[in-house]
């Protein structure tokens, strides 16, 4: 055997001896973590070895170790036979000095011998190495894979042993902790249903239409289970009809709020505060002539009969003529539209609104597509977007800004958000109808005025000369009409069955007179039979002279003035006075008919009333007087009968 062989075998030789002392060490090692335990009252999981360890030093356990070899060799020395020694003087101190001293020297021959073995394996190796690196690059390549493989092998078994001391843990804190964490949820678990049973004595639930509060319940099936029957009744309950709907979490929304202080509705005050309102929205039909809002109806067929019965009776035909066609002359729309429950007509009023128009007023509840405007910009102020919005609120309804105004119908609104009420004003015109009609008919030919001028009536003055009258005729063929206007018209036959007569009226010329007093009195009358005349009669006195005349005939002003009195008086029935502005003033009485009004200024000769048989009077005349400073005279001295 050769050296190094030798080497090699004691080397070998050491390295089971080196397991040996590891294995006693790992058990020395094992018996100083159970004491540990065991001193200071643990169970083996409540701490790991590494924190025993913290606790006692390597050089601790190496010592326990010993001690437990000691403590184990007496035992071992107990089986061999027993050989007595010879007693000595020599004390148990003395002794226990030799014995360290001896185990100095060992232990120093020991350690040169190891240092003489690990110099001869330095030297094995290196000539080994050098063997090595004689041969081809594979071995250099499969040392390199040994190398690698050595270095993973130990990471490996380094994340094993942290993983397994990592878990040792969890399972210790998890022990330690369980009792904590269990008394933790059973804490919380107790809170949460005292606050349960809190919420649900102290909490109510706030229910709204449309964002408007109405009221409070315990529970929110009060409210949801009666929706469908309040929607019924109010539907029912309305003069047009219109369908209401309350949908949950829709129109009708809830709310739980803090419930100390409030009372609580109801299911049948619920229903009660919700058939009641009175800004209920619903979704009604709308018919549009382009963009104006027409007429506005409960639902689709409502308005589809709307067209029909709008178009019927704009398209009647004349009698003898039969109807040809018939349509609306710009075509009209139905779209849906939300409004406020009073703002659907019923079909009467809706097709009397189509057909003569009128003024439109409409309740809406803004939301959000009303005020989509795709004019809006980010940079825009606060006045140009509220501006947009409003725009854009009028374009759907067909208006212009300034028909829209708030909920009190008072003011023209200058700002609007989305839950806002509204009143749209606006005015409609009628809508027209073109329709075609032929036959026979008997038509009317309307006279035709024709006026002349004539110099024997003042300026501003008309007569009639001759009275119109109507002919007919017999047509046959199509007429077209537009808005009940004859547009056009094709003729098969015609035949007049009577001519027309103009009504010719005269038109005055002459320069009308100045309205100044002249200082003389004419007649005021043309056609007359003096009846009675001035003074006593009857045994009272007679203040003027009375001249009959046929009822209607025509009464001129004496002479030029101002009108001061054109109205009943007493016995004298329609009466006119006039101030001739000289102290002069005359009266006309027993009037049918007064032509002028007080204030106006008259000429001499212009026609101021008509005969008749007003007042205390016997018969158809003109009462006339002449008064000079209040004091009637004798109108002879004025005026020639």
């Amino acid at each position: 055997m050769t050296e190094i062989e030798e080497l090699i075998n004691e080397t070998t030789e050491d390295k089971s001896e080196d397991k040996s002392k590891e294995e006693d060490f790992m058990r020395a090692a094992a018996l100083a973590y159970a004491r540990y335990l065991k001193e200071h009252g643990l169970e083996p999981g409540d701490v790991s070895v590494e924190e025993a360890e913290a606790e006692e030093t390597p050089e601790e356990v190496e010592t326990e170790a010993e001690a437990e070899e000691e403590e184990a060799e007496p035992e071992a020395e107990a089986e061999e036979p027993k050989v007595e020694k010879p007693e000595t003087e020599t004390s148990a101190e003395e002794k226990a000095e030799e014995k360290p001293e001896a185990d100095k020297e060992a232990e120093e021959k020991k350690a040169e011998q190891k240092s003489k073995k690990e110099e001869a394996w330095k030297k094995y190796k290196e000539e080994f190495e050098k063997q090595q690196s004689t041969k081809e690059p594979l071995s250099a390549i499969i040392n390199l894979h040994d190398n690698i493989q050595d270095k993973i092998d130990a990471a490996a078994g380094k994340v094993g042993r942290d993983f397994a001391r990592g878990m040792h843990n969890i399972a210790s804190t998890y022990r330690n902790s369980r009792r904590t964490i269990g008394l933790a949820i059973l804490s919380m678990g107790l809170i949460a249903a005292v606050m349960l049973v809190v919420f649900d004595r102290f909490t109510v639930y706030e229910y709204a239409y449309n964002g408007k509060t109405l009221g409070y319940v315990k529970e929110q099936e009060e409210v949801t289970d009666v929706l469908d029957v309040a929607g019924r009744k109010l539907t029912q309950n309305t003069e047009t009809g219109a369908k209401v709907e309350f949908v949950a979490n829709q129109n009708v929304t809830f709310n739980p709020v803090d419930g100390r202080g409030k009372s609580t509705d109801d299911a049948d005050t619920a229903v009660n505060k919700l058939i009641y309102m009175t800004d209920i929205e619903t979704e009604a039909y709308g018919v549009y002539d382009g963009p104006q809002l027409k007429a506005i109806v409960k639902d689709q067929e409502d308005a589809e009969r709307l067209l029909e019965e709008t178009k019927a009776e704009l398209s009647t035909p004349d009698a003898g003529m039969e109807l040809v066609s018939s349509d609306f002359l710009n075509p009209l729309e139905i779209k849906p539209i939300n409004v406020l429950l009073g703002s659907v007509q019923s079909n009467q009023a809706a097709r009397r609104q189509m057909i003569d128009g009128g003024k439109l007023e409409v309740y809406h509840i803004v939301d959000s597509a009303d005020l989509e405007n795709p004019d809006i910009q980010e940079t825009d102020s606060e006045e140009e977007l509220q501006s947009k919005m409003i725009a854009a609120l009028a374009d759907n309804f067909g208006v212009d800004t300034a028909s829209i105004f708030d909920e009190n119908n008072r003011e023209v609104i200058t700002s609007v958000e989305e839950g806002d009420i509204v009143c749209i004003r606006s005015n409609v015109d009628p809508v027209s109808v073109r329709m075609v009609e032929t036959g026979r008919i008997k038509e009317v030919i309307e006279y035709q005025t024709i006026k002349k001028d004539s110099d024997e009536y003042y300026q501003g003055d008309t007569y009639i000369e001759q009275e119109g009258k109507n002919g007919s005729r017999i047509f046959e063929g199509t007429i077209t009409k537009v808005a009940g206007e004859e547009e056009s018209r094709e003729t098969i036959s015609e035949e007049i069955t009577k001519e027309p007569q103009d009504k010719i009226i005269l038109v005055g010329t002459k320069e009308r007179p100045k309205t100044a007093a002249t200082g003389t009195f004419q007649m005021p009358i043309k056609s007359y039979v003096v009846t009675s005349e001035y003074g006593g009669r009857w045994g009272r006195m007679h203040d003027g002279m009375d001249f009959g005349a046929a009822t209607g005939t025509t009464i001129y002003a004496a002479d030029g003035g101002t009108v001061i009195r054109a109205s009943y008086y007493g016995g004298y029935g329609n009466c006119v006075e006039i101030d001739h502005e000289n102290g002069y003033v005359t009266r006309y009485a027993h009037c049918s008919a007064l032509l002028v009004s007080v204030g106006d200024k008259v000429y001499q000769g212009q026609e101021i009333a008509r005969v008749g048989n007003t007042g205390h009077s016997f018969g158809s005349h003109l009462h006339f007087e002449v008064r000079v400073n209040g004091a009637s005279q004798n109108p002879r001295n004025y005026v020639n009968p």
